[in-house]
């Protein structure tokens, strides 16, 4: 059960990041490209945000707690390692609800219009908060694998 659980759990997290990243090096192209291209590529995004992060960060939740309560105290929600874990979840769940699907929705929209310079703002944040979004993740993945606080 605990490998199954883990397998589920990495592939969570493997999905996230592996979207992260994806997005990180397609955006500066489809930006670029502008018009229509940029547009549709804003829309992707937003539509990733709905269908792809909400069912990784789902699995990661749940196969992490179901990792915790089945591993017969060898871990605790009171570890180090779990918080940053639970925490990464809420932050990227906050971030996604607030940040990314408006921003991405404005920026789509904009570009749609053809005010690529009005975009710039929206792209803007996003491109900050993307950034927040992997390095936070990449540290709980180093938190994941040390075991912090164990």
């Amino acid at each position: 059960m605990r490998n199954t659980l883990l397998v589920l759990h990495i592939l969570g997290a493997a999905t996230w990041l592996g979207a992260n990243i994806t997005q990180a090096i397609a955006t500066p192209h489809f930006v670029k490209a502008g018009g229509e291209a940029a547009a549709q590529w804003w829309k992707t995004t937003v539509a990733m945000g709905r269908v792809l992060y909400p069912p990784a960060a789902v699995l990661v939740l749940i196969s992490g707690i179901f990792l915790v309560t089945t591993s017969d105290g060898g871990y605790q929600f009171s570890d180090w390692f779990v918080s940053v874990g639970l925490a990464m979840v809420i932050i990227g769940t906050i971030v996604g609800i607030t940040v990314f699907g408006p921003k991405g929705e404005r920026a789509a929209e904009l570009r749609a219009q053809g005010d690529s310079t009005g975009a710039l703002a929206p792209e803007a944040a996003i491109r900050n908060f993307g950034i927040l979004d992997t390095i936070l993740l990449l540290l709980t993945v180093v938190a994941m694998v040390t075991r912090w606080g164990i």
